[in-house]
């Protein structure tokens, strides 16, 4: 069974999944390189390895492998495959873990599900062989003492009384003269002011006779006779004669009142209901059984998904736990799924 674990090996350097018929699926994520500036150690780009248990079509890519290697026909190559599945599970059933030589090793958890744990093989060519090394700090280079400017001081010099005594005289004239010309503008103003005053007090009609001064002053209060409410017999229609009056009144019926209904707008259109397609689904398993395909739907719609059957792709049933509008949607689900369900296998199908 050695041999199948170096074939296994060999096809995960060249291919992003390889599947053991009827026991699970290997795949491969890149995982870029990356620096931990806390403990200084630079771990190079690698291939990141998952094992989903739901992946058990036969693609006839281990079984070639194995027939091209041994030299043998695709039959013995697939019976050779059956045994080592059957092997996988009896030594996970009987010492609870199997180790795929140089690729990681299957075990169950608590609750019986297959867990498994990577190796520290790089599976990722462009950095095969590498491996993770510390930097070493280095110090800072000494910085030299900045040297302190000398400050000079000037020296403030006083000004003496005789300056102040012959700069004060020249100032003082000038702020007087410009007072005495605004204190001889003022009763230029307010003649038209008052020639304005006496032509309208000539001018104004008999109406405006009775004005007092008073009535000029802002502080002068108002008075305003108080608001009588208008009654049925101080109520007076501007006709000339009762008699109109009545006429008027007569030739109206009170008792007939025509119902004004309200306009319609005719170019009113009843609003288009626009139906989202949802185009990426996240796909979370491929079966050649309809039933299996159809309990891992059960499976994720117990958890409040919207899971369902995508399509056939050939003999295979492909399972999406869930769909979206935008591809980014799609992708963020992803990352907060594998997060939460660790190990499982998922990628986005764009329909």
């Amino acid at each position: 069974m050695k041999k199948i674990d170096k074939h296994i090996e060999e096809l995960l350097h060249d291919h992003d999944c390889v599947i053991v018929p009827e026991f699970g699926g290997f795949i491969t994520s890149k995982k870029p390189a990356y620096f931990n500036q806390f403990t200084s150690v630079f771990f190079p780009a690698t291939k990141r390895i998952l094992f989903n248990k739901h992946l058990v079509y036969n693609d006839g890519l281990l079984s070639a492998k194995i027939a091209e290697k041994q030299a043998l026909s695709m039959a013995d190559a697939q019976q050779l495959l059956l045994q080592f599945k059957d092997d996988c599970f009896l030594r996970l059933n009987e010492e609870g873990r199997v180790e795929i030589e140089r690729v990681g090793v299957l075990f169950f958890d608590k609750e019986k599900n297959i867990q498994f744990q990577q190796a520290s093989t790089n599976f990722l060519k462009d950095s095969y062989g590498l491996s993770s090394f510390e930097l070493e700090k280095v110090a800072p280079l000494p910085t030299k003492e900045k040297e302190e400017k000398k400050v000079k001081l000037i020296a403030r010099v006083e000004e003496t009384k005789e300056s102040v005594l012959v700069a004060s005289p020249a100032k003082e004239p000038t702020k007087k003269r410009t007072s005495k010309r605004y204190g001889q503008l003022i009763p230029l103003l307010m003649l038209p002011i008052l020639a304005a005053g006496v032509y309208i007090g000539i001018k104004s009609n008999s109406e405006y006779q009775n004005l007092n001064i008073a009535d000029v002053n802002p502080f002068n209060p108002v008075v305003v006779d108080d608001y009588s409410p208008r009654t049925n017999d101080s109520f007076m229609l501007d006709w000339d004669t009762e008699e109109e009056v009545v006429a008027v009144a007569k030739t109206l019926d009170t008792t007939k009142v025509e119902a004004i209904l309200p306009k319609t707008d005719s170019t009113f259109s009843k609003p288009v209901e626009y139906v989202v397609e949802k185009k990426y689904h996240v796909i979370a398993g491929c079966f050649s059984v309809k039933e299996n395909a159809e309990n891992l739907v059960k499976e994720w719609s117990d958890k409040g998904n919207e899971s369902l059957i995508v399509d056939k792709k050939g003999r295979l049933y492909r399972v999406a736990i869930q769909s979206f509008v935008t591809r980014k949607e799609a992708n963020k689900f992803l990352a907060r799924t594998k997060e939460e369900s660790k190990g499982i296998s998922l990628w986005v199908l764009k329909k």
